[in-house]
C-alpha cells in the first residue's frame, strides 16, 4: 500500500521541518512549501492526499490558497497560532477538515492527520455516490421511483435508498436497474392489492350499514 502524500505549507522553517519529520517518521510521503504561491502550485500539480496549510504565509494568503484547494476538491487542515479563533472559524468556512494549533504537539500531529485523511476519504466516497446516484436517477425511471418509495417507507435519505438498492444488486449479482424495476413492480402490486382489499372492506361495511333492522311484532312489543 502506497504511503499517503501530505503537503506541508509553512513559512516558518523550524515548524516546517518539525511537522515534516514527524510525518515521515510515521510513514507518510511529504511535500514542502514555504509560501502561499508555492503551496497552491504544488497542491494543484501534485494532488496530495492532504495539505497542512499555515494560514499566515507570505506572497499568497493562506485563505486564498484554502479557497483554491476547496474549489479543486483537495482536502486540507489548517495550521494557526494559539488564540486565533476567528481564523479557525474562517478556515472551517473555507472547507478545512480540522485545525492544528502552534506551538505544535508532534504527538497529536499524526492522529489528527489520520483522522483528516479518513474524513477526506469519506467525503470523496460520498461525492462519488452522489454523482453515481444522480446519473442513475436521470437514466432510469424505475430507479428513481424505487428510491422514492424506499425514502417514504423506510425514512431513508436519497443516498441511503440508492445504497440499499445497489447493495441488493451486488448481493444478487444483478443490475441495479433490474432490482429497482422488480422492487417498483412489487410495490405497485402491493399497493393495488391493498387498495382493492380496502375498497371491498368499505363496500361490505356500507352494505351492512344500509340493511334495515327487522321489524318487531306485537308479541315482541308486549314482552318489551
Amino acid at each position: 500500500m502506497e504511503a499517503a502524500v501530505v503537503l506541508v505549507a509553512d513559512d516558518n522553517p523550524e515548524d516546517l521541518e518539525l511537522i515534516s519529520r514527524g510525518l515521515r517518521e510515521a510513514g507518510f510521503s511529504v511535500l514542502q512549501a514555504r509560501n502561499g504561491d508555492e503551496a497552491e502550485q504544488l497542491a494543484l500539480d501534485q494532488q496530495p492526499d492532504l495539505t497542512i496549510l499555515d494560514l499566515r504565509m507570505p506572497m499568497k494568503d493562506g485563505f486564498e490558497v484554502a479557497q483554491s484547494l476547496n474549489e479543486a476538491g483537495l482536502p486540507f487542515i489548517s495550521l494557526t497560532s494559539y488564540g486565533e479563533q476567528e481564523m479557525v472559524e474562517r478556515a472551517a468556512e473555507a472547507g478545512s477538515l480540522a485545525y492544528l494549533v502552534k506551538p505544535l504537539d508532534v504527538e497529536q500531529l499524526v492522529p489528527a492527520v489520520q483522522a483528516a485523511l479518513r474524513a477526506a476519504d469519506e467525503k470523496r466516497h460520498m461525492k462519488a455516490n452522489m454523482e453515481q446516484m444522480d446519473k442513475a436517477l436521470s437514466q432510469s425511471r424505475e430507479i428513481s421511483m424505487a428510491v422514492g418509495i424506499l425514502m417514504e417507507r423506510c425514512n431513508f435519505t436519497a443516498i441511503q435508498a440508492f445504497d440499499a438498492l445497489r447493495d441488493e444488486a451486488r448481493t444478487q449479482r444483478r443490475r441495479i436497474a433490474d432490482i429497482a424495476a422488480e422492487y417498483f413492480q412489487a410495490a405497485e402490486t402491493l399497493h393495488d392489492m391493498t387498495h382493492r382489499m380496502a375498497r371491498r372492506a368499505e363496500e361490505k361495511a356500507r352494505r351492512k350499514g344500509t340493511k334495515r333492522a327487522p321489524r318487531r311484532g306485537p308479541a315482541a312489543r308486549l314482552q318489551g
